[in-house]
């Protein structure tokens, strides 16, 4: 799948103005974010870069989460960055900018960069992971799916679902160790809502002026608590980790 077809559906996506209570995966990402920075000491942070940050809702969480940290968000999306500076740009600690990570050069060394649900989008995902480690001298948190790929998640750009370790072999042979690993989400994230999901494989979610309806919120709701509270952590096809320079 071409780059230009990735940027057109984002450009789509981005421009969601559906409030972060009701982004479900979003939400339950989040959730596995803040576990995994209980593994990192916040007074060894200064420079926090998430690449493919969207419109910037993950990343405006991370400037909270490191108020003394200068955060940064990059994605290829003009559109996305357009989002994330009108609704983050007040945030004194955190900045944006459109650029394609892979054609980036930059002097500056990041302790924390973090890749959320980017990976499986890249043809050359260990050429991102490569330039990644190039700007970092400490941590990375990375998600992404593992499994089976369902057509709808071909539909919303996936090139590739990972194979359980792929990612942790990777980064171990770059002097990486995987400080805190998730595998979650059985059954209720996966298989039960990406097999329904699957049923619907060209509908594409938050797109642009999207509205929710009462109804449409109350399922966001009860699929959030069901993700929350009701999957395993330590199973399942949701793969979130966080790894720490070694050598």
């Amino acid at each position: 799948m071409s780059k230009e077809i990735n940027v057109n559906r984002y450009n789509r996506q981005y421009g969601s103005d559906i409030p972060y209570r009701y982004k479900v995966n979003t939400r339950y990402l989040r959730h596995f974010i803040v576990l995994l920075e209980k593994h990192i000491n916040s007074e060894d942070i200064h420079r926090v870069l998430d690449i493919g940050c969207g419109n910037g809702i993950l990343t405006a969480l991370l400037a909270q989460d490191y108020p003394r940290a200068a955060v940064e968000g990059w994605d290829i999306s003009e559109v996305g960055i357009a989002a994330a500076k009108s609704a983050c740009g007040a945030i004194q600690n955190l900045d944006f900018a459109c650029c394609d990570v892979t054609q980036c050069e930059s002097e500056k060394k990041y302790q924390l960069i973090c890749a959320f649900e980017v990976l499986e989008h890249i043809d050359e995902w260990k050429t991102l992971l490569e330039k990644m480690i190039g700007f970092n001298e400490g941590y990375m948190i990375i998600s992404a799916p593992v499994g089976r790929m369902r057509n709808y998640e071909i539909a919303h750009g996936h090139v590739r679902n990972f194979k359980k370790g792929e990612i942790e072999d990777f980064l171990s042979s770059k002097g990486y160790g995987a400080v805190k690993c998730y595998y979650a989400g059985f059954p209720f994230w996966s298989p039960i809502t990406r097999d329904l999901l699957n049923l619907f494989p060209q509908n594409e979610s938050n797109v642009q002026g999207e509205k929710l309806s009462i109804a449409r919120k109350g399922i966001s709701l009860l699929l959030y608590f069901l993700f929350r509270f009701c999957s395993f952590k330590n199973k399942g096809d949701m793969f979130v980790g966080l790894f720490k320079k070694v050598s």
